[in-house]
């Protein structure tokens, strides 16, 4: 009898474990834009339900004289909300941002990132020039993310051209505008282990 307790409760955990090494955190939809540069119609997502998620814009740039931008303008911005499920027993514990894109001229590219309901996010500046890869990384504090509880991750961004003849716009090879987007996770709390297990510790 009591060898069958104790290969039910070493089954239960690792039946417990197996379900924590499955659960996680994943970008959800829908993903919510606003702004200049990221009007209806002109960005796309894919990665929905994983834990990278990237969007491709087609208007998101900015020129001085404005009628050298697709979206004819001197400063563009797009703002958006991306929902985070975070499941049980976990939080969200480093993101990272790649942002890759081409700028000619004296120019400046302001991102910021910040949970709905912080007062106040994690600011990045650059000055991009030609071909430019942005990699923010750990953008983000297990304060930020309670455990076991979904997030809206907030993302403020805007391009800007400064002086006559610039050019910015965040593009690939594709002449698509691109956002890559990548969630990682951390255990957190105790998940208590199965009664009778306790029992025979």
């Amino acid at each position: 009898m009591t060898r069958m307790i104790i290969a039910a409760a070493v089954l239960a955990a690792a039946g417990l474990a197996v379900t924590e090494a499955a659960a996680q955190v994943y970008f959800n939809a829908p993903v919510k834009f606003a702004g200049t540069g990221c009007g209806a119609g002109s960005y796309t997502v894919s990665g929905e339900g994983t834990d990278t998620l990237t969007v491709l814009f087609s208007v998101y740039d900015a020129a001085l004289p404005a009628e050298n931008a697709e979206s004819d303008l001197e400063r563009a911005s797009c703002n958006f909300a991306v929902p985070i499920s975070v499941p049980a027993g976990h939080q969200v514990s480093v993101m990272t941002a790649d942002w890759r894109g081409y700028a000619d001229g004296s120019t400046k590219f302001l991102r910021e990132y910040f949970f709905a309901g912080q007062a106040e996010g994690i600011k990045k500046e650059s000055s991009p020039s030609g071909d430019y890869t942005e990699s923010d990384s750990e953008l983000t504090h297990e304060t930020f993310s309670k455990c076991g509880e979904n997030v809206t991750l907030r993302i403020n961004s805007s391009v800007e051209a400064l002086t006559d003849g610039s050019y910015i716009a965040v593009d690939s090879a594709d002449m698509q505008n691109t956002l890559v987007l990548h969630v990682e996770q951390k255990s957190c709390g105790k998940r208590a282990l199965p009664a009778v297990f306790n029992m025979l510790l």
